[in-house]
């Protein structure tokens, strides 16, 4: 993309890879059952549709369900692309929708052949806002504890605005800004009171 600046080129760039990793990993083989047993095509209808959203995390979580439920619907493997972009269909709606339509199914479409790796990342390129790198950076760095909503809806927050970014936070890093975050009653409880620790327990222990 001309006059494209590098940090921008270089964001767009590892989203494409954790699309296209997502792909690999649901669907790079196709799925195999027991002797005997017939394969569910089970109906999508519990997931939701994806009509456009410009953050990231809102197009790979449902990129993720969709994946997902092809590869139990048997659609994984090298030869099955064109069975899983048709398939994408009934999973957008919308501005999604009528993209896919134009530049995906149209008669006169610019690009003849697609891949499924290439319709998501063509959903990326058309519809997230690369501008949220840096917001997902600062609202996670900024992000508040609030008593009503409480401690799970808190770390919550920070893991979304962390999944939003080009480079996934470390485990260490979430912890520490959620511990600092929380109120220092809480965090002494938690440390000293109940004997909990990042290093050792987890996620779930701590939010009981």
């Amino acid at each position: 993309m001309p006059g494209m600046n590098v940090a921008v080129k270089l964001h767009m760039d590892h989203m494409h890879d954790r699309l296209n990793h997502l792909v690999d990993d649901s669907l790079g083989v196709r799925f195999k059952f027991p002797d005997g047993v017939k394969p569910h095509h089970a109906e999508g209808k519990h997931i939701r549709t994806y009509s456009r959203g410009h953050k990231f995390s809102q197009l790979e979580d449902w990129a993720m369900d969709v994946c997902y439920h092809l590869a139990t619907c048997c659609y994984g493997g090298n030869n099955m692309d064109q069975e899983r972009i048709f398939a994408l269909h009934e999973f957008i709606d919308g501005e999604a929708r009528n993209w896919f339509r134009r530049h995906v199914l149209h008669t006169n479409r610019d690009k003849q052949d697609w891949t499924f790796k290439e319709v998501l990342i063509g959903l990326y390129n058309c519809f997230v806002n690369v501008a949220t790198m840096q917001e997902a950076r600062e609202a996670f760095r900024t992000a508040v504890y609030d008593t009503q909503t409480g401690i799970q809806t808190f770390y919550k927050e920070l893991i979304g605005h962390a999944q939003n970014m080009a480079v996934y936070l470390d485990e260490f890093t979430i912890w520490e800004t959620f511990l600092d975050g929380i109120p220092a009653e809480m965090h002494c409880a938690l440390i000293h009171d109940d004997n909990l620790s990042p290093e050792v327990n987890t996620v779930t222990e701590f939010l009981a």
